[in-house]
């Protein structure tokens, strides 16, 4: 994967240097922070946006359930609205062969359906289910993502274990996960379009003793995340693709926060759950901690997504870390730009040697460089 990399990289600067006459257009990226304001009160994760595209997103709360859950979901769409980058909310299902198990979940507001692999979820659920209003639709190839899966179970494994060390699980229980990609082809308002989705699913399966003996109760939650265009606009919006999704960073703090708070009333088993929920915003609040643990894990499951894109056009660029002076911060910006200026939120690119953003802009922009 280094070699091809590296083959990639070099054919780029070659056709850098054929097409230097032309003076590519700079690249604007702004800081977009989604902050939980109805739960923790603290951000739970950031991304750029490039400059025209439009981003919607925010963490909502379903207090119904038990215990509380948080949903996180995003869209960045290009400024006619036709290309997409999208991350759905997570889906909770549940399934045991226990009628009484069912029932509860179901009254708890979780559907009940045996579980799936990642790939059999996006060739029978996903077109129904997220893509309802479309015509045609028809799957071009599908993709196991192991490295994906492994760091999905990895990153699930360290939640567990902060969520035991508060309130400990009192039955045997296995974890495991799957991911996969698929890539379909369609019509939507007379358009063709091409969308490629990858869905990670992990499954919590807990064996504790029931009338009908040690039945399996199965909890599989399921994330999907998507990118679409205009099928003859797909290869040129690869490359802005993959920089929203390379430049995402989770909060491992407010991960942490929620996992206790979880964990606090899974232990506590309080029937005020309103109660709790603001008596832990107040705790967190005195909190400083945070979990290296998280951090690391997410960093490897960002690289692991990065690959993704590797299926496609060999001229699309990676991303290099740059350390920001002005906002003290670490982010990664495409390659291939021979210049990059920050004002502390936002982001310019350029490979003209004579731009300055500095010039005729009321804002300061200072030069920084890759890492290192």
């Amino acid at each position: 994967m280094g070699l091809l990399r590296s083959l990639y990289y070099a054919l780029f600067i070659v056709l850098l240097q054929v097409q230097s006459s032309w003076a590519a257009e700079p690249l604007l990226l702004r800081t977009q922070i989604v902050n939980d304001e109805q739960g923790m009160r603290e951000e739970a994760f950031r991304l750029l946006v490039p400059k025209g595209w439009s981003f919607k997103g925010e963490v909502t709360w379903d207090i119904q359930r038990f215990p509380p859950e948080p949903y996180s979901s995003y869209e960045v769409a290009s400024s006619d609205g036709a290309s997409v980058f999208q991350q759905f909310p997570h889906v909770t299902l549940f399934w045991s062969q226990d009628p009484t198990l069912q029932q509860a979940y179901a009254q708890n507001g979780i559907e009940v359906m045996q579980p799936l692999s990642a790939e059999q979820a996006l060739r029978e659920l996903y077109l129904p289910a997220y893509r309802a209003e479309v015509s045609g639709g028809e799957l071009l190839e599908t993709q196991p993502l192991p490295e994906v899966a492994r760091q999905a179970l990895q990153w699930q494994q360290t939640i567990l274990n902060i969520f035991a060390s508060i309130s400990p699980f009192e039955f045997q229980y296995q974890l495991a996960a799957d991911a996969a990609r698929a890539k379909f082809r369609y019509t939507l308002a007379g358009k063709p379009m091409v969308e490629d989705v990858t869905v990670v699913i992990t499954y919590f399966t807990a064996y504790s003793p029931s009338i009908y003996g040690t039945v399996p109760a199965i909890t599989w939650i399921a994330v999907p995340t998507s990118f679409r265009a205009p099928a003859a606009e797909m290869d040129n919006r690869l490359e802005t693709f993959r920089t929203i999704a390379a430049s995402r960073r989770d909060n491992p703090v407010w991960h942490e926060h929620v996992t206790k708070f979880s964990a606090i009333v899974t232990r506590e088993q309080l029937r005020q759950q309103r109660a709790i929920f603001e008596k832990f915003q107040q705790i967190r609040r005195t909190q400083a901690e945070t979990s290296d643990m998280l951090f690391e894990s997410w960093q490897r499951r960002s690289q692991a997504y990065d690959r993704i894109f590797d299926n496609y056009s060999q001229a699309i660029r990676g991303v290099d870390t740059y350390v920001d002076p002005v906002s003290s911060t670490r982010v990664e910006l495409p390659n291939g730009y021979r210049h990059a200026w920050s004002n502390g939120s936002e982001y310019v690119l350029s490979d003209d040697p004579g731009f300055n953003p500095n010039t005729g802009s009321t804002r300061t922009w200072t030069e920084i460089h890759p890492q290192r």
